[in-house]
């Protein structure tokens, strides 16, 4: 297994970062939209925002089928536990923010 540390990220880094970790709204949209075949995540080159477990699957599905409007769908994220994620979207955003420290046999 490979252990990697990643560096914070700051502005000076010239990476294209979008975070969502504090704008359910914007999200729900975002991943409606790459379910829709948009490439919208190709202009970044990291991407923070909430994980899409089981229950915000089904909330975001909901949504996304015109069953709920965005209020009714917003309102069930909020009740769940928030899990964020980081996706690199660019070697870029690899090379530059993780940096290997060891390797364990597993």
């Amino acid at each position: 297994m490979n252990v990697y540390c990643m560096k914070d990220v700051v502005a000076s880094m010239n990476l294209r970062v979008r975070d969502f970790t504090e704008d359910v709204e914007a999200w729900i949209d975002f991943v409606c939209r790459c379910w829709d075949g948009k490439l919208d995540y190709q202009e970044y080159d990291l991407i923070k925002g909430k994980v899409a477990n089981d229950k915000v699957y089904r909330v975001v599905d909901m949504y996304h089928s015109g069953i709920w409007d965005k209020e009714r769908a917003l309102k069930e994220i909020r009740v769940y536990p928030s899990y964020d994620q980081l996706a690199f979207i660019t070697q870029n955003a690899v090379d530059t923010l993780l940096e290997f420290q060891e390797y364990q046999e597993v």
